[in-house]
């Protein structure tokens, strides 16, 4: 019993000298590491010959200084089986070679490791410069489905591959309602026009009313680029009625201030004011406003061109002493809004040239008079047909 005691007693001695002898040894090759240079590098790599990081930063110099890394790569390989970066280096070198085939091998053998965003993307970016679109394609939209955060980058690769918005929506954007809504955002802020409404409509389809922001913007963007067929099955999609004369003609809740609704031009001097008492729209105006300025806009839609319409308003100013300066403006005909501290009718005809026309309430100073001060209230904004 004594001698097995003190059998173990010399054996745990002998475990813990050897531990501390260890640890002493890799600080000593950590130290060295810090230091960064080459010789420093190679002396912590003789004292731990298996850290991966060591011999990834000895590559990385023998690099530098124009030396060829594979082996060592390959050695980093062998000892970490489940890390990709070491296999995508060694892929980058064989195709800078310019062995494709065994650079392919290389990414491929990366992805069956690690199958995370970045080697989905390593390899479609290795398609890309292969000239490879079927399997290129095939690799984006698997790095999209992996993919967060920025894809910018990723999408300017698509738009270099091909100028065919349809293909990138088929072919590299998943069903993925985060990807969808960026890839949205990214032809909004790019002003790629013959993407959005493809774009709008795949996210739209998701039906997440966070969404409806962008989704909006989009049928913005599409109306002021006169695709006004494309804004009205968005606006339909996000459950609006079809576009059909004015929308909201007494300004009534809940207004959403974009599309085929009213958008109020912010103007410094000019205050917006919805009506509660009854339906209806006021416009206050200090004195302070500009000269000129657009006061309303609405894209009217559900018409049908060449054919002859009325619009009709009915309107009253307050503190208003003289003329008003204010205008309709809609498929190049114009019509004024009278000073009357009554509700009092107007009408202008007009004949649109497509489905749809813009109408613009703005305001001119009149001239030889000072800029207008009080308020002006609108309500029963409607057209109908004149035939």
């Amino acid at each position: 019993m004594y001698y097995a005691h003190r059998a173990l007693t010399v054996f745990l001695l002998l475990a813990l000298a050897a531990a501390a002898w260890w640890s002493i040894r890799l600080a000593r090759a950590d130290a060295a590491f810090r230091q960064r240079t080459p010789i420093d590098v190679a002396r912590a790599i003789e004292l731990a010959p298996e850290n991966g990081e060591y011999l990834a930063t000895l590559a990385l110099q023998a690099e530098y200084s124009g030396q060829d890394s594979t082996a060592l790569l390959e050695e980093i390989a062998t000892l970490n089986p489940r890390s990709s970066a070491p296999r995508i280096r060694l892929g980058l070198a064989a195709e800078l070679r310019g062995d494709a085939k065994q650079a392919e091998q290389w990414f491929l053998d990366a992805y069956s490791v690690d199958r995370q965003f970045e080697t989905r993307w390593t390899l479609a970016n290795f398609y890309f410069r292969q000239g490879r679109p079927d399997d290129f394609w095939t690799w984006m939209r698997s790095a999209l489905e992996m993919s967060y955060g920025d894809r910018s980058a990723i999408f300017d690769l698509c738009w270099q591959m091909t100028s065919d918005a349809n293909q990138i929506l088929e072919r590299a954007i998943p069903d993925r309602r985060e990807v969808a809504a960026s890839y949205l955002a990214y032809a909004l802020n790019q002003h790629r026009r013959g993407a959005i409404a493809g774009a709008a409509n795949r996210l739209a389809n998701m039906r997440t009313a966070d969404d409806s922001p962008l989704l909006y913007a989009a049928i913005d963007t599409l109306l002021d680029a006169g695709d006004a067929r494309s804004a009205a099955d968005l606006w339909q999609a996000l459950g609006n009625p079809p576009p059909a004369g004015i929308t909201h003609p007494n300004f009534e809740e809940a207004r959403i201030g974009h599309g085929f609704d009213w958008r109020i031009a912010e103007t410094p001097g000019v205050t917006h004011i919805a009506l509660d008492a009854q339906p209806g729209h006021r416009i206050r105006f200090s004195g302070q406003q500009p000269e000129s300025c657009e006061l309303l806009r609405q894209v009217v839609g559900g018409l049908r061109a060449g054919a002859a319409y009325e619009l009709h308003w009915e309107a009253r100013t307050q503190g208003i002493a003289s003329s008003t300066g204010f205008e309709w403006r809609i498929a190049t005909r114009t019509g004024q809004v009278a000073r009357s501290e009554d509700w009092s009718a107007g009408k202008m005809l007009f004949t649109p040239d497509t489905d749809h026309a813009i109408l613009v309430l703005e305001y001119h100073r009149p001239e030889g008079q000072v800029r207008t001060e009080g308020q002006l209230d609108l309500r029963q904004v409607v057209t109908s047909s004149s035939e």
